[in-house]
């Protein structure tokens, strides 16, 4: 995807996120441990003693770190935690998804400072720029955010990828983003470093942030949507691909075999035959009941090509878990978690070692959680030079 400072819209570029390779594996080295000794950090990260002490003093300088008071373990002066501080980044996200386009904030662990549903049509590209122009700085003001301090714009998109650009290829029902650059389309709105990804990526990202990551260096994410897309984390941090379409996991499917995957455009198609007035994935969240019988027959339906992608997942990656995230409703991943049946044996049917199965825990829509954490993530946790 290029570095922060390649995306358009970043004029004005605060150089307090200048942290350089060593900072960002320190930083990160922190996220991932939520609270670390500074004397624990040499086992973390590749580098020296000596190194890291300077560098966690940089860090504490631009106000990224904390002091927090240290644990008494054994005998010795117990070395100061470090942990990750709050204030000392934020992320905007803008999520663009078939029925709706909202707006978030994040700070740098996390938290969700500020979440609106615009009053737009997301199938005009033109009309989501001006109006989320308009709104990102009322929000800024509102929330008294020092704007120094924030890392950048991210977008969410739904869709893949036909180049290595900000370009994606959407669903039909935002066809008018189709393969036109999101970095062109928003250039100059925001004044900030802008970038952009798959929806299911971020959602990925915004669960090894909160959630699964936390526990997990390496895991799989399944996005039930509307449709139904994937992302991965590989040491720590999201996958893309050379294409930039990791996961992009619809993809295996034949024709056929797409009318029987777990996405909830086959879920909502059979709630309306049977009557009921589900017309949209709002409107499956608002008004879910887990007694309807079409439930049953639609996970009986889709159990099998879950089961094929489970697989496919665990022979390939070999993560140590699958999240099952995306817009779907909780019962409903509870129970395609529950009916799934991923194990296999070998040829003297011994019992193939296979990934955690987990509920995402994530309350918030995870693709616009992921997309506030992206500049975060490009601007202060890149280990790229």
């Amino acid at each position: 995807m290029g570095s922060a400072e390649e995306m358009s819209g970043a004029e004005g570029v605060n150089p307090v996120f200048e942290i350089g390779r060593s900072g960002a594996l320190v930083l990160d080295a922190i996220r991932r441990g939520g609270s670390v000794a500074r004397s624990d950090l040499t086992e973390r990260t590749p580098l020296s003693q000596q190194s890291v002490h300077r560098l966690a003093e940089d860090l504490l300088e631009k106000g990224f770190l904390r002091l927090e008071a240290p644990k008494i373990a054994g005998r010795g002066k117990p070395s100061p935690r470090l942990a990750l501080s709050p204030d000392g980044a934020y992320g905007i996200g803008i999520a663009v998804d078939t029925e709706e386009v909202r707006v978030a904030v994040t700070n740098i662990v996390g938290d969700i400072l500020h979440l609106v549903i615009l009053d737009v049509e997301p199938n005009d590209p033109e009309r989501v720029r001006d109006e989320a122009a308009e709104r990102v700085p009322e929000i800024v003001a509102g929330l008294k955010l020092d704007r120094r301090r924030i890392a950048g714009v991210g977008i969410s998109m739904q869709g893949y990828r036909r180049t290595r650009s900000l370009a994606f290829v959407p669903p039909p029902k935002i066809a008018a983003w189709r393969d036109r650059d999101v970095g062109e389309i928003f250039a100059g709105a925001f004044g900030l470093p802008l970038m952009a990804e798959n929806n299911a990526t971020l959602g990925a990202e915004a669960e090894n942030w909160v959630g699964a990551g936390l526990r997990f260096d390496n895991f799989a994410y399944l996005s039930i949507n509307l449709g139904f897309g994937g992302g991965v984390v590989i040491n720590g941090a999201p996958y893309l691909g050379h294409h930039m379409n990791a996961a992009e996991i619809s993809s295996i499917y034949t024709p056929e075999e797409q009318e029987r995957r777990p996405a909830l455009r086959t879920l909502i198609a059979m709630l309306r035959e049977a009557g009921r007035d589900i017309g949209s994935v709002n409107a499956l969240k608002r008004h879910y009941d887990p007694s309807w019988p079409e439930i049953d027959r639609w996970i009986e339906r889709v159990t099998p090509a879950l089961d094929q992608m489970l697989r496919a997942m665990t022979g390939i990656l070999d993560p140590a878990a699958i999240v099952f995230g995306g817009e779907a409703p909780r019962d409903l991943r509870v129970r395609l978690a529950h009916a799934a049946n991923p194990r296999t044996v070998d040829e003297i049917n011994l019992p193939f070692p296979g990934p955690e199965l987990l509920i995402s825990e994530i309350e918030t829509d995870p693709n616009v959680l992921g997309a506030a954490l992206l500049p975060i993530r490009k601007r202060l946790f890149s280990a790229t030079p």
